[in-house]
């Protein structure tokens, strides 16, 4: 494979077909292309949570608050001295009797008002208000009258998290309603033993518990990637921090994250030393994040360079942009209602040359050696060029240079503690197989079934689940070929039980992330039963209602011709000779339980969809979260340089504005290698264009600073949220329509 093959990665519409995605279920007047991620923040994800709130960074470290600050050379003065700096340190803070009531703006008494009605809005101000000067004997609540919209319900219990900064807890009821109470503050702390080190928290007057939960947001990492930056300069181990879900590298995302037995201040203190990561929105709670507590994701992806597929291409740009918006509207309008195939995405089948699914085939056919050889695949003529003329200074392709040398020098034993040396770290599977096939040197060099045990759990099982994904792929294109939105006779449905209720939204195998697999391992117990023709007929059930089985030792397959297609298509050469009836396998490792998934998804909210037109595609055209805040303190006159905004400048500057060496087009996309990510060192050019976001969050129109010979170009901005099951790479295939044969990135 040559070099710019190797960075082309999302194939065609054949690479689409060749992992299952043949079917659409949604009509379009024509199709149309355009170039997706020019800019990192093209493409923005904030995870949703459990109670349907939208997940927004708001407030920065501490938030500009002001702390008492002891100066750590002053405490190393002797026993004496300490005991004056204490006299005086108690006379500058304020007495604790004189309590001080914290007002409630008017403007969010307003806005709380438009949302939750005047009077709920005027007792939770009361309730608010009264609690301060007294704490209540008894916990005292208030109750709103009953929200059937579940988002709005989402979006006033963020409103009063916010507005009341957190000292009032929200749930809600069987009937709907919000059930509010007030939080008192709590303290935390052991008794200090004397020293030197003993006045060193007392300038903490935020409340303490076991977990503490932040709002991280981040450009161009992957979650583990900032969950591990955080874990080393904290000083802490990466399994004390939790997270609802991994999110996707290449784009700017927001999600809730906790850590264990850490202050808000140490938190807020390392801001300034992280690297396309800022945290804030601190809150103190007796419970982490568990891996799964989230609704879903909102997406808000702009694309670039739209072109419309057709004759209608040379019509005047006024008039493309007319019909493009008419066509995706009408487009998202009929997803909506009906819905479309719920595949799995293109990135679950990996981005090297050998697919995950294909090494998933090989392990579960008992062909270990093959699976190693094919996770240490590597191309020859990148490996050559690595060798002789040396590994590019570019980080985007750094690592992936240094990963094919690697791989070369191991297979062909020219230096073996060289490839184990240079493999990059963030390619632990390759780092895993050929430390464990060195451990003992030439004894241990063909140990293939200890070197997969030895790759981590989640990763070992993201290639048994992509073979899962692909067979379900294909059993999807098959069943929608056949019947479509009809219900037969033999169509899986969730059966609905005291122990196992249907559960919505419980699918773990979704999100648009780089590594899908950490979300996989925690099943939903259901069971599916077939229905008979005349439940088929009768009219209870929809399409909605239908589930396929990932192949698995504990589920059922359809009492049909799909079930039958099951068995033909795994057990064809070309897919292993696999009987999706025998799943077990004598290492517990490889034995695959199976699930079931909705055939068809559909949005959680309301998409939206503008058409705008552009000079440079520099231009940002949706503000992210960090764009907000910015635009806020510039307005307030806090331009301040603290370490909170230095860290933003650096993270953005890091990340977001350097854009890729080459524009991926968004049918080239969905399997992305990582070596087409950003330059990491500063771009001038783009920390010239950062600027410009920096000065204002809305995007500045194309006409007002247009060169009159520059052309203008058609970009849509498109919001829509998917649960958790859901890729957001399949839901805009479903809108564009199929990508062209020809692979013209």
């Amino acid at each position: 494979m040559s070099e710019q093959a190797h960075y082309n990665v999302r194939q065609s519409a054949s690479h689409a077909k060749s992992i299952g995605i043949t079917q659409r279920a949604t009509p379009l007047r024509f199709p149309w292309v355009g170039d997706l991620r020019v800019r990192f923040s093209d493409f923005q994800v904030n995870e949703i949570g459990k109670d349907g709130a939208v997940v927004h960074l708001r407030k920065i470290g501490l938030g500009g608050q002001e702390k008492q600050v002891i100066d750590d050379r002053k405490l190393t003065q002797d026993a004496a001295g300490s005991d004056r700096l204490d006299r005086q340190q108690t006379l500058r803070q304020p007495k604790r009797s004189e309590k001080e009531i914290i007002e409630v703006p008017a403007e969010d008494v307003t806005a709380l008002s438009n949302l939750a009605g005047e009077k709920f809005a005027q007792e939770l101000v009361d309730l608010f208000q009264e609690s301060q000067v007294e704490a209540p004997e008894k916990k005292k609540s208030v109750t709103s009258e009953p929200v059937d919209d579940k988002f709005k319900r989402g979006e006033i219990h963020q409103e009063i998290r916010r507005i009341f900064n957190s000292r009032i807890e929200t749930s809600t009821d069987d009937a709907g309603a919000i059930v509010a109470s007030y939080a008192a503050p709590t303290r935390r702390g052991k008794r200090g033993r004397g020293g030197r080190n003993r006045n060193r928290n007392r300038q903490d007057d935020q409340p303490i518990g076991e977990y503490l939960h932040f709002t991280l947001f981040k450009d161009n990492r992957d979650t583990m990637d900032a969950v591990n930056q955080i874990a080393r300069i904290l000083k802490v181990k990466p399994q004390v921090i939790n997270y609802a879900g991994t999110k996707d590298r290449r784009a700017s995302t927001v999600q809730r994250c906790s850590v264990r037995y850490t202050r808000d201040r140490s938190l807020a203190g390392i801001n300034g030393k992280l690297w396309g990561i800022t945290t804030g929105d601190y809150e103190y709670k007796s419970e982490p994040i568990h891996l799964g507590e989230l609704l879903g994701n909102e997406f808000v992806i702009t694309i670039k360079n739209c072109q419309i597929v057709g004759d209608a291409s040379t019509k005047p740009i006024s008039e493309q942009v007319e019909l493009m918006r008419e066509n995706v509207q009408s487009a998202l309008d009929h997803m909506t209602e009906h819905g479309w195939i719920n595949y799995f995405g293109h990135q679950r089948f990996g981005t090297h040359q050998i697919g995950t699914h294909e090494i998933g085939k090989l392990i579960l056919g008992d062909n270990y050696e093959a699976a190693i050889n094919a996770i240490l695949a590597y191309d020859e003529e990148i490996a050559h060029k690595a060798e002789t003329e040396g590994i590019p200074d570019e980080p985007a392709k750094r690592d992936e240079y240094n990963r094919h040398l690697a791989c070369m020098l191991f297979k062909t034993e020219k230096d073996v503690d060289k490839a184990i040396e240079i493999m990059p770290r963030r390619f632990s599977a390759e780092v895993c197989v050929l430390r464990h096939l060195n451990r003992q040197g030439k004894q241990s060099r063909r140990d293939f079934v200890g070197a997969l045990i030895h790759i981590t759990r989640g990763l070992r099982s993201m290639y048994l689940h992509a073979l899962q994904s692909y067979v379900w792929n294909h059993a999807a294109s098959r069943r929608w070929e056949l019947h479509g939105e009809k219900v037969v006779k033999g169509d899986l449905v969730i059966a609905e039980t005291e122990a196992t209720p249907q559960i919505s939204g419980q699918d773990q195998d979704g999100d648009d992330i780089v590594n899908p697999v950490v979300e996989d391992d925690d099943d939903v117990p259901l069971r599916a039963r077939p229905l008979t023709e005349e439940e088929a007929a009768s009219g209870k059930y929809t399409i909605h209602d239908v589930v396929l089985p990932t192949p698995g030792y504990d589920v059922i397959y359809p009492d049909n011709e799909i079930g039958d297609f099951y068995v033909d298509f795994m057990g064809r050469e070309e897919n292993g000779g696999l009987d999706p009836h025998k799943m077990r396998r004598m290492r517990r490792e490889f034995s695959l339980p199976g699930r079931y998934r909705k055939l068809m998804n559909k949005f959680l909210g309301t998409p939206a969809v503008e058409f705008k037109t552009y000079v440079s595609d520099e231009e940002q055209m949706h503000p992210t979260d960090l764009d907000l805040i910015r635009a806020a303190r510039k307005a307030s006159g806090n331009n301040n340089s603290n370490s909170n905004s230095n860290s933003n400048k650096r993270s953005r500057e890091e990340s977001d504005d350097a854009r890729p060496s080459k524009v991926a087009k968004v049918q080239q996309e969905d399997q992305e290698s990582d070596a087409v990510t950003q330059n990491e060192a500063t771009n001038e050019a783009a920390a010239t264009g950062n600027d410009k976001a920096e000065e204002s969050a809305e995007t500045t129109s194309a006409q007002e600073t247009m060169e009159v010979d520059q052309p203008l170009k058609i970009a849509a901005v498109i919001k829509f949220q998917l649960g958790r099951s859901a890729y957001a790479t399949v839901t805009l295939r479903e809108l564009m329509g199929d990508p062209p044969e020809s692979n013209t990135a």
